[in-house]
């Protein structure tokens, strides 16, 4: 079963017009200005349909101050090619096969940290009997108490610290992907080179595509290798990946050829494209230079050369002391 994209643009515009009164939860993978670590950022499960696993998960608070932590689990989806996770609520399981909120459960869900504190919890992921093959997905996050803050517009802004999780149920799994987008600038004066490269994940699981740009000259000659980001990209969701191949002076017409694999049986994503790199001022410059020294050179052959002073004035000399010693004789 596919994604219906439909539920979920509705879930986030009833979201956009509620958040103006209520609190808005601010989600981050790391450490955050709250002084907070969930350790691991991002945890990793395969179980099977009717299994039940525990794992362990910590909380680390890194202010000089006591915090009250209240944990809880939330679905999310990811909306933009940056790979952004925005949680939701209250989310209808049909309508996004890919959640796993209601499989998991925290123990305890609330707990107190001293400054420099670590604190382990429970987390059990219970799957149901009928759970589909692929990908599920939620986020477990760690919201300070009395840690709010007001926005410019008037609401108030909860920051949390979590733990993406992704359950991998084995069975018939799809694996499609694609390059939606492989584009650089198509003529320039200098390197260095930009590559933007977006990947569409049509999978019923995340995948994470590894590969490389390679870069060939005119002759046909590799000249570079850029390798690509390991970053996993959501189902029926796209990821943006942006490179740089860092060269000052190119010339000529160059290949880049993208080769990435993806998926448990290392299929292949490939794209290629064009690019001219001509240093056009330089030439001419160059150019200019070649010109004058031709010039210079060409009149230097032109002109006749002058008289060596010295050995005129020595052969006036032998002249002279000749026509003494012929007097003499006489």
């Amino acid at each position: 079963m596919k994604l219906n994209p439909t539920p979920i643009k509705t879930i986030l515009l009833i979201l956009s017009f509620t958040i103006s009164n209520l609190t808005l939860p601010k989600f981050s993978l790391a450490q955050s200005a709250l002084g907070l670590t969930a350790i691991p950022p991002r945890l990793e499960i395969i179980a099977k349909p009717g299994q039940v696993l525990t794992k362990e998960i910590k909380i680390r608070n890194e202010s000089k101050n006591e915090k009250t932590i209240s944990t809880s689990v939330r679905d999310f989806i990811v909306i933009d090619d940056l790979g952004t996770p925005l949680q939701i609520e209250n989310t209808d399981q049909s309508a996004n096969r890919w959640t796993a909120s209601s499989w998991i459960q925290i123990s305890p869900s609330k707990l107190k940290l001293k400054p420099g504190e670590t604190k382990s919890l429970v987390l059990t992921v219970i799957t149901p009997d009928d759970a589909l093959a692929g990908g599920h997905y939620a986020m477990v996050l760690h919201t300070p108490g009395s840690d709010i803050t007001i926005s410019q517009t008037g609401a108030a802004v909860q920051t949390n610290v979590g733990t993406l999780v992704y359950i991998t149920i084995p069975g018939d799994i799809t694996e499609n992907a694609s390059i939606k987008e492989f584009s650089a600038p198509k003529f320039s004066e200098y390197g260095p080179i930009n590559f933007k490269t977006i990947v569409t994940n049509l999978s019923d699981i995340h995948i994470t595509p590894a590969g490389s740009i390679n870069i060939y000259n005119t002759l046909g000659f590799k000249t570079a290798q850029i390798k690509l980001d390991n970053t996993n990209i959501f189902p029926f969701t796209s990821r943006e990946f942006l490179n740089t191949l860092n060269r000052k002076i190119m010339l000529g017409r160059y290949k880049a050829q993208i080769n990435a694999a993806y998926g448990t049986t290392g299929q292949l994503l490939t794209a290629t494209l064009f690019f001219w790199v001509i240093p056009y001022k330089l030439i001419a410059l160059l150019v200019v230079i070649i010109i004058v020294i031709f010039l210079i050179l060409k009149s230097k052959k032109n002109t006749p050369p002058l008289l060596n002073t010295p050995k005129v004035e020595e052969l006036e000399k032998e002249l002279e002391n000749l026509k003494r010693k012929y007097q003499d004789k006489k």
